[in-house]
């Protein structure tokens, strides 16, 4: 199957072990950090599916009628954040779509650029389900990836995987 291959490439590529898994449950049963990067139209990611203190990132599904996670996946996230607000309203389905039975959800929404600059809160409790809905803001995505590997770095945390090196 594809998956299995591309599992055994990115193995190879990147030193680490990358695994398939059968179901969107299978693969992000007590995951902390979930990842969502889909064209989907319906949801891959339910809520029932996230544990506790999970941080889902939503980036695909930027379209009014499109969306990766599921309402109860929307709902259970306690802290949300975007790139804007204004155009979340317009274009984040995963958004527009679970907050449409509670619209006052949206006063407790904040930017990205308010939380990187400690003007809004994050996580305030570690079991906290967080939930940032990318629409893709590129000049955004860089500056926390740039803070965040500049942090990491002066830390000395993770370590180098070699995504942009030819493949040998």
């Amino acid at each position: 199957m594809r998956r299995e291959k591309f599992a055994r490439e990115m193995s190879e590529r990147l030193k680490i072990p990358v695994r398939t898994a059968q179901s969107s449950a299978e693969a992000v049963r007590g995951a902390a950090i979930i990842c969502a990067a889909t064209t989907s139209s319906q949801p891959v990611l339910f809520g029932a599916d996230i544990a506790a203190g999970a941080h889902v990132n939503a980036i695909g599904a930027n379209h009014m009628r499109k969306r990766e996670l599921d309402d109860a996946a929307v709902l259970k996230a306690e802290v949300v954040v975007v790139d804007s607000i204004e155009q979340s309203r317009q274009e984040a389905g995963d958004l527009v779509l679970g907050f449409a039975t509670d619209e006052a959800r949206w006063n407790h929404v904040s930017e990205l650029s308010a939380v990187v600059s400690g003007g809004a809160p994050g996580r305030a409790r570690p079991e906290q389900v967080t939930l940032f809905k990318s629409n893709g803001i590129a000049a955004w995505d860089l500056a926390a990836a740039m803070r965040v590997y500049a942090e990491a770095t002066r830390r000395k945390l993770g370590r180098m995987l070699p995504l942009w090196q030819p493949a040998s």
